[in-house]
């Protein structure tokens, strides 16, 4: 969401040309008073380390409050441990950097200001020992939280936290205009691209003479099945013809003299009938 400032000039501009000048003063008081930083983890992170290094422990837990109850507490539930995990681990960054920079005072306030919210949660049952042990970073309940490895790590986890939330959060519509102009004109280039392909295939078709891109015959077999039943019909369409010709032959001779039967006729012109038959004569 790095458009988020870039977006707050133009709605800041727009004001101005519409005349809301009261519009514009309470614009700006709120923008001052930003504990999103325009949805930018490092510096929701930069905000909550300053507080925590001039001890303003009041400040801390009412932006970690403010945090928990616009953003946070729409995640799914699953997440809630993983959030109460983060804000156990600014707080405990409060009471070492207070411990480190010898401000026992601080670290008496914090448990005196959180005690009711904190005395029923198991991790934190032994921290409240800190203000009655000396050296609390060599002992083992608390050493870890000295070393700068775990600083480091609590630092990378609550500013991936942040970033991982702001990127898939809803947004509204005037924030997504930047994504939506970049799809457009990813658009309007892949057009122009398929725009001069076809204009070059056009050019390449007309060159040859055929006034477009040359075609090439393709020749499809048809699929096995049907090359079987067809020829299956065919030959028997020319068996069909072959036997109807026959016939007809067979039948248009045997009214004539030629007839393999009928036709034969002895030497004095008398025509012989089968065997087992009486003869009969011309007249």
């Amino acid at each position: 969401m790095a458009h988020v400032q870039f977006l707050d000039e133009i709605i800041r501009e727009y004001l101005l040309f519409r005349g809301f000048g009261s519009t514009v003063k309470s614009f700006e008081a709120d923008l001052k008073g930003d504990r999103e930083k325009s949805f930018r983890a490092d510096k929701i992170i930069d905000q909550l380390w300053h507080f925590i290094g001039i001890y303003d422990l009041n400040s801390l837990k009412d932006l970690w409050n403010h945090l928990d109850t616009h953003m946070f507490a729409k995640l799914e539930s699953h997440f809630t441990s993983g959030v109460k995990k983060l804000e156990n681990g600014v707080l405990k960054m409060y009471l070492v950097n207070a411990v480190v920079n010898n401000k026992p005072e601080k670290v008496t306030e914090f448990f005196t200001k959180l005690t009711p919210e904190l005395q029923n949660q198991s991790e934190w049952k032994e921290w409240f020992m800190l203000p009655y042990i000396k050296n609390p970073e060599e002992n083992p309940t608390f050493s870890l939280h000295f070393t700068k490895q775990w600083q480091d790590t609590l630092l990378v986890s609550l500013n991936n936290f942040l970033a991982s939330i702001f990127q898939y959060m809803p947004t509204p519509t005037l924030m997504r205009f930047e994504e939506d102009a970049n799809r457009i004109r990813n658009l309007d280039q892949t057009n122009q691209a398929l725009r001069k392909q076809i204009e070059g295939l056009t050019a390449s078709g007309a060159e040859d003479g055929g006034g477009g891109a040359a075609t090439t015959p393709c020749h499809i077999d048809p699929p096995q099945h049907l090359l079987d039943d067809f020829y299956i019909i065919a030959q028997e369409s020319s068996s069909s013809d072959s036997q109807a010709k026959s016939l007809k032959n067979l039948i248009r001779n045997m009214g004539s003299g030629s007839s393999p039967i009928l036709g034969r006729k002895d030497n004095n012109g008398v025509r012989k009938r089968p065997r087992g038959q009486s003869y009969f004569y011309d007249t």
